[in-house]
């Protein structure tokens, strides 16, 4: 049976909020060259094309963004889902920055991304070093997922996930990746999909993808520690 592929792509494909490490472009160049692909991230378009070169997102069937809202062929937009954050959210949101003893601070805590708000208590401005620093931090605190959870609780019609190392990706029930599992066996019949992802631990904006995949016989999913294991893993499955 042909297989389709599924990339989440920070902390996946590339180091995070980083663009792909030489050693992994040059092995990924060869191998999406002779596999079909798509992509699905909790960022948009323009943080993506900063880790990825255009001549691999040109080589994607689809890159869908902003945890699956957004959907962009050949660069040009499909669909875009909106979405306004209702203001108590936002207060809620404010109030756990200032509550926050995270040992590092910066800007840029809300980004309205259209189809969805990401929140990061850190601030998406921190360095590289801040990021890891706050990382390492909230495993410890487990400060994200308490306000993922609290937002759940919160506001039935919304969901929360983890993203990436810093951020909390928040949008209406039922706009995750899941969601692009329908097109995407729409497109293709009898094949086998495979999707990649670090976030994949309940809680993380890779889960709900990998969960309604569990249902589905011709479906299977592998949970990465980086793109150093994500080449492993291609390797394998296409040996």
């Amino acid at each position: 049976m042909d297989k389709i592929y599924i990339f989440d792509v920070d902390g996946t494909l590339t180091p995070s909020r980083q663009p792909m490490t030489e050693e992994f472009l040059e092995f990924f160049n060869g191998w999406s060259k002779r596999y079909p692909f798509y992509l699905v991230t909790g960022s948009d378009l323009d943080k993506i094309k900063e880790q990825v070169p255009d001549f691999i997102l040109e080589r994607a069937n689809s890159v869908f963004t902003c945890c699956g809202n957004e959907m962009w062929v050949d660069d040009e937009q499909v669909y875009s889902k909106e979405f306004k954050p209702p203001n108590n959210l936002l207060t809620y949101l404010g109030e756990q920055i200032r509550m926050s003893e995270t040992p590092v601070v910066s800007t840029n805590h809300r980004e309205n991304r259209g189809s969805m708000l990401n929140f990061s208590v850190v601030g998406r401005d921190c360095t590289l070093d801040e990021r890891q620093q706050y990382f390492e931090w909230d495993k410890e605190s487990g400060e994200r997922e308490r306000i993922v959870q609290s937002v759940r609780d919160g506001w039935n019609e919304l969901d929360a996930v983890i993203g990436g190392q810093i951020s909390i990706d928040i949008y209406p029930k039922g706009n995750d990746k899941s969601q692009i599992l329908e097109h995407i066996q729409k497109q293709h019949k009898t094949v086998e999909i495979i999707f990649i992802g670090d976030g994949i631990e309940n809680g993380g904006n890779d889960y709900p993808l990998a969960e309604l995949m569990d249902n589905i016989e011709e479906c299977d999913w592998y949970h990465t520690k980086g793109w150093k294991q994500t080449k492993e893993i291609l390797e394998e499955l296409n040996d």
